[in-house]
C-alpha cells in the first residue's frame, strides 16, 4: 500500500461543501495555521508532488516533520468528515447514538442511557443493522447488571434477542457465501444443487436476505440458460425492494442494482419496448428516494444508464437518438468528470464512435476512436480496446486512408499480441485488412467474398454473437460485397 499521495487523494475526494465546512470548522480555532495552509497548496496540486511542498514551506519548522504534519492534518480532515455527515445515513445515527450510550453510561445518567439504547434498538432492527443491533442488546445487558435489575425474566429475554440476531447474521453470511461462488457455477454448481437457503424465500429471515436470494436465484438461472425463470427472480426483487422505499433510501445499490439487471436482460432479448418503463425508474431514484444529485453514487448511476440507452439505440439503429444522446453525455460528463471512472469514458468513447460508424460520419468515429488509442487505459476492458483499434481498420478502408490502413494494421497487430489470449478470427481479419491495404480496388470483391467465407461460410462459425454486438463485421462485409457486385 502506498503511502505519499494518500492525503493529496483525501483532499481532492471531498467536495467543494466539505471542504468549506473543514476550513470553516478549523479556521477559528487554536490550530496552527500552518495546516490549513497546507489543505491549500495541496488542493491546488494537480498531482501530488511532495518536493513543491517543501519549497514552498522551506521556512517553516514543520516541513521537517512533514509525514506527522501530514498525518495530523489527515486526523483533521477525518474530524471534519464526521462531523459533516453525522446525520447522514442510519449507520451514522447508529453511530451517534452509540456514543451517546457510552458517555451517558460513564456519567451514570443510566435513565437516559436506557432511552438511547431502546431508540438505537428500534432504528437498528428497522433497517436490519445487525452488527450494530449485537453492541446495541451488550450495552443493554451492561446497563442492566450495573443497576443491579438484571431480572430472569430481563436476561431471557435479552438472550432470545441476542440468539435470534446472531441466526439472522448467520443466515446471512451463508447466502454471502454462495454469493462469492456463484461466478463459477458453471464450473461447480453442487454448492447451489438442493441448498436448503434456494428452496424458498422464507429461508431468507431478512431483507439483505432476500435481496442475495433473488440475486443469487437470477444469476444461476440466467448461467443455467433458464432465462424465464432468471426473469421472474430479478422481477420479484424489483418489486419486494419497492415495498420498502425506506430501505432504498438508505442503501440505494441493491435496487438500482436490479433494474440495470433487468434492463440487461431485456436488451440481450432484444425486448426493447419494456426498457423505457425501467429507464424511467432508474431516472427517478435520487428524486424519488431522495438521494443528493451530485453524489458518486448518483452519478454512477446517470452514467451507467447512459452507456445502457446509448446501447439500446445502437443495437436498434435508432442512430439519431443515439447522436442527440450523446450530445447529453458529453454535457454530463463535462460537468461530472472526476466522478466518472476511466471504465466508463472508455465505453463512452466506443459507443460514440460506433454510433457515428453506423451513421457513416466516418471523420467523427475516427475521432472517438482517437480518444481511445491516444490514452493508456491500461487492462481495462481490453476487448473493447481491440474492438477500437479493429472499427479503426474499417474506418480507415471506408475513408480510403489506404496508406493510413498499412501502419494502423500494424499497430493493431501489436496492440493484439499483447493480449492474453488472441482469437482465431482476430488474426484473420489482421491478415483480411494486411492484403487489403495492398490489393488494387479491382481485387477488392475477391477478398471481401472469400474472407466472408471464410468468417461466416463454413460450418463453424468463427466469430461469436458477443463480438458481433460491439462490431458487426457480417452486415459491413455483405454491404461490402453488394457494393463491389
Amino acid at each position: 500500500m502506498r503511502k505519499k499521495g494518500n492525503i493529496y487523494d483525501l483532499i481532492k475526494s471531498l467536495s467543494k461543501s466539505e471542504k468549506r465546512y473543514f476550513k470553516t470548522s478549523f479556521s477559528q480555532k487554536s490550530i496552527n495555521k500552518n495546516y490549513i495552509k497546507l489543505f491549500d497548496v495541496i488542493d491546488k496540486q494537480t498531482e501530488y508532488d511532495e518536493n513543491e511542498i517543501r519549497k514552498i514551506f522551506k521556512n517553516e519548522k514543520f516541513v521537517k516533520q512533514l509525514h506527522v504534519t501530514k498525518i495530523y492534518l489527515t486526523d483533521l480532515i477525518l474530524k471534519s468528515l464526521r462531523n459533516y455527515h453525522s446525520n447522514k445515513s442510519v449507520s451514522s445515527n447508529l453511530i451517534n447514538l452509540l456514543n451517546d450510550i457510552e458517555i451517558l453510561y460513564e456519567k451514570e445518567l443510566y435513565d437516559l442511557a436506557f432511552y438511547r439504547i431502546k431508540k438505537a434498538e428500534s432504528l437498528a432492527l428497522n433497517y436490519e443493522k445487525l452488527p450494530y443491533l449485537l453492541e446495541i442488546l451488550s450495552w443493554e445487558r451492561k446497563l442492566y447488571r450495573t443497576k443491579g435489575e438484571f431480572l430472569e425474566r430481563e436476561q431471557n429475554d435479552l438472550l432470545k434477542r441476542e440468539s435470534k440476531t446472531i441466526r439472522k447474521i448467520d443466515v446471512l453470511n451463508n447466502y454471502w457465501e454462495l454469493v462469492s461462488k456463484i461466478y463459477d457455477y458453471q464450473n461447480n454448481n453442487k454448492p447451489f444443487k438442493n441448498n436448503s437457503l434456494l428452496k424458498s424465500k422464507m429461508a431468507a429471515s431478512t431483507l439483505q436476505s432476500k435481496v442475495l436470494y433473488y440475486h443469487i436465484l437470477y444469476t444461476t438461472n440466467l448461467m443455467g440458460n433458464k432465462p424465464q425463470t432468471a426473469l421472474n427472480s430479478i422481477s420479484e426483487l424489483i418489486d419486494l425492494l419497492e415495498k420498502h422505499p425506506d430501505r432504498i433510501t438508505d442503501d440505494p445499490g441493491p435496487y438500482a442494482t436490479a433494474l440495470s439487471n433487468k434492463i440487461s436482460f431485456m436488451l440481450f432479448n432484444k425486448e426493447w419496448e419494456k426498457i423505457p418503463e425501467l429507464i424511467k425508474k432508474v431516472r427517478d431514484i435520487p428524486s424519488k428516494y431522495n438521494l443528493n444529485s451530485k453524489s458518486k453514487f448518483t452519478v454512477r448511476l446517470w452514467v451507467r444508464l447512459f452507456n445502457i440507452e446509448l446501447e439500446m439505440y445502437r443495437d436498434k439503429k435508432e442512430i439519431e437518438r443515439g447522436i442527440v444522446l450523446i450530445k447529453e453525455i458529453q454535457e454530463y460528463l463535462e460537468k461530472h468528470k472526476k466522478a466518472v471512472s476511466d471504465e466508463y469514458l472508455l465505453l463512452f468513447n466506443y459507443q460514440f464512435a460506433y454510433i457515428f460508424f453506423l451513421k457513416k460520419d466516418y471523420s467523427k468515429s475516427l475521432f472517438w476512436l482517437n480518444e481511445i488509442m491516444n490514452r493508456n487505459f491500461g487492462i481495462l476492458h481490453e476487448d473493447v480496446q481491440s474492438y477500437a483499434r479493429i472499427l479503426g481498420l474499417i474506418i480507415h478502408f471506408e475513408l480510403n486512408n489506404i496508406i493510413v490502413l498499412r501502419y494502423a494494421v500494424t499497430s493493431c497487430r501489436r496492440f493484439l499480441k499483447k493480449k492474453k489470449n488472441q482469437q482465431e478470427f482476430e488474426s484473420m481479419l489482421l491478415r483480411f485488412f494486411s492484403l487489403l491495404s495492398l490489393a488494387g480496388k479491382d481485387e477488392y470483391q475477391e477478398l471481401f467474398e472469400n474472407f466472408y467465407n471464410n468468417l461466416f461460410g463454413s460450418g463453424e462459425k468463427k466469430v461469436s454473437d458477443n463480438v458481433l454486438d460491439y462490431i458487426d463485421f457480417k452486415s459491413w462485409l455483405e454491404r461490402n460485397i453488394r457494393k463491389k457486385q
